[in-house]
C-alpha cells in the first residue's frame, strides 16, 4: 500500500481535484468498480465513469478548498476540508475513504453541511 503518505497523497489529490471542478481526475482516484455515497446513506454510485458523472454535475466550477484533517489508520481514512464557491458560503465536508494495495479508493461517503 505505500503507507499512511501514500494514502495522504491521495486524499490530497482528491481534494484538490474537487477544489479545481475536475470531475475526471477525481474519478480516477477509484478503483474501476469503486463505491461513492454522496450525501453517506443515499444511494451507492458505483464504477469510475459513473463518478466522473456525479462529480460532473455538481462540481461546475472551481472552488478554494482547505484541508483541516486528515487521519488514516490501515487502508481507512477520514478527510475534514473546507469549500468554498465563488460568491458561495463555505461548506465543510468530512470524506471517509477506503483504500486498495494500490492506494485507490474503494469507497467513499460524504457528509456534509
Amino acid at each position: 500500500m505505500g503507507g499512511a503518505n501514500r494514502l495522504r497523497a491521495v486524499i490530497e489529490a482528491h481534494v484538490a481535484a474537487v477544489g479545481a471542478g475536475d470531475a475526471g481526475a477525481v474519478a480516477t482516484l477509484y478503483t474501476a468498480d469503486g463505491r461513492l455515497y454522496d450525501p453517506a446513506g443515499g444511494p451507492p454510485v458505483v464504477g469510475r465513469a459513473a463518478i466522473a458523472e456525479h462529480f460532473a454535475r455538481w462540481l461546475s466550477e472551481p472552488r478554494d478548498v482547505e484541508i483541516m484533517t486528515i487521519v488514516v489508520t490501515g487502508y481507512d481514512a477520514a478527510v475534514y476540508f473546507r469549500a468554498t464557491p465563488a460568491g458561495g458560503p463555505p461548506r465543510d465536508v468530512i470524506d471517509t475513504m477506503t483504500f486498495d494495495d494500490q492506494a485507490m479508493i474503494t469507497e467513499m461517503r460524504a457528509y456534509a453541511e
